[in-house]
């Protein structure tokens, strides 16, 4: 019996010791990102902007930036200098944190940004950079961004308008074809109305578009956000609509030049009301806390929307020479500006007016410029 019970102390004694050495062994999270940010939600204009080195926080001018405490959530077990919620002054501009692995093998240095500058409202689309994209990194497509200036006058970068060129540059599955800027649906040209312009042009995504059941791809351009890791499964949750905006807009303007494909294609014809293609461009002041927008789903009819400016049917027609648009923005029945309230602003252009539902006439072109808001 002694000589059992010794037999059974040491069975335990090595299967405790082999989950002992399992725990041990298994590896530690090597990640070093943060995962989400935030501050009080009073003084957030937009949702936060977490990329891979920086966090961009768009805030109202009532925030005093000596006293602001983000905090952070990590990638799991991950580390953060300074801590999450400690108090700093961002008056004097970004400042740095550091994110260590929970393995202590990596880190990664995160610039923090406070940005209360006012949205613009003359957009003349001469300020853009190339950036690289695709399955490859070799596709190179045009970027549009504003300089803005904050509370104290400097300059800064503001990346306020967005496009599918990203979604578009997925689309392509050779990696000895790059594109360039003018492969894409969105891109700037060096003729424009005034200096440079846009140019919108419905494309066709093959060869991978259609196995992704997005068979072509309209030019578009809007204020808002581009978000690539919805739009895979739900396109028209992908395009986010809209920018801070604290006036009562009167008044949407510009300039465009327009020529229609040949074919159009219906491939969702659940929606459908054109036979042939026409271009389209609105803007739309709404009501609109820091996490929300208007989507490619809105249809006009969210119960957010305060106001209306859309070019008329009658305007959507072809023309090779510089025409003005001018269209007022008409009330929602029973809504009004209130100064009080928290607005945002969502411009739209796009080469084809169903492009949203995939349908639309491959070669279809839109050139815009010179676009204005005015207001009280």
């Amino acid at each position: 019996m002694m000589r059992n019970n010794y037999f059974f102390l040491s069975l335990s004694l090595s299967i405790g010791l082999l989950f002992s050495s399992c725990i041990k062994d298994e590896a530690l999270n090597a990640e070093a990102d943060i995962e989400t940010a935030t501050i009080n939600q009073e003084f957030l204009l937009t949702a936060p902007i977490v990329s891979n080195d920086k966090v961009t926080f768009r805030v109202s001018k009532s925030l005093d930036l000596t006293q602001i405490a983000p905090e952070f959530t990590l990638t799991p077990g991950a580390t953060i200098i300074p801590p999450s919620g400690t108090v700093r002054d961002f008056s004097n501009g970004p400042l740095i944190y550091r994110v260590t692995s929970e393995s202590k093998t990596w880190s990664k240095i995160y610039t923090i940004d406070f940005t209360n500058a006012e949205i613009s409202t003359i957009y003349n689309f001469e300020l853009f950079k190339e950036i690289a994209g695709g399955f490859y990194g070799n596709d190179y497509y045009h970027v549009l961004y504003d300089i803005l200036l904050d509370d104290k006058g400097v300059e800064k970068e503001e990346f306020i308008w967005a496009n599918g060129n990203q979604g578009f540059a997925m689309t392509d599955g050779n990696p000895d074809n790059p594109k360039k800027p003018s492969d894409f649906p969105t891109s700037v040209i060096p003729d424009g109305f005034v200096g440079h312009g846009m140019k919108l042009t419905t494309l066709s995504t093959e060869p991978l578009g259609p196995m992704m059941g997005s068979p072509l791809a309209a030019g578009n351009l809007f204020l808002g956000e581009f978000d690539l890791a919805t739009a895979v499964s739900k396109p028209l949750k992908g395009t986010k609509f809209g920018l801070d905006f604290n006036y009562e807009p009167t008044v949407f303007r510009g300039f465009f030049k327009y020529t229609r494909g040949k074919d159009f294609q219906v491939n969702n014809p659940d929606k459908n009301k054109l036979t042939e293609d026409r271009w389209d461009a609105y803007a739309i002041l709404f009501e609109a806390n820091t996490n929300e927008f208007l989507y490619g789903d809105h249809d006009f009819v969210d119960e957010k929307i305060v106001s209306i400016a859309r070019v008329p049917d009658t305007l959507k027609k072809e023309t090779n020479t510089w025409t003005l648009f001018e269209i007022p923005f008409t009330y929602v029945e029973g809504k009004h500006y209130d100064p009080h309230k928290k607005y945002k602003l969502a411009i739209v252009f796009s080469s084809s007016e169903e492009g949203s539902l995939f349908n639309g006439a491959i070669g279809s072109t839109l050139y815009i410029d010179e676009v204005e808001i005015l207001k009280n």
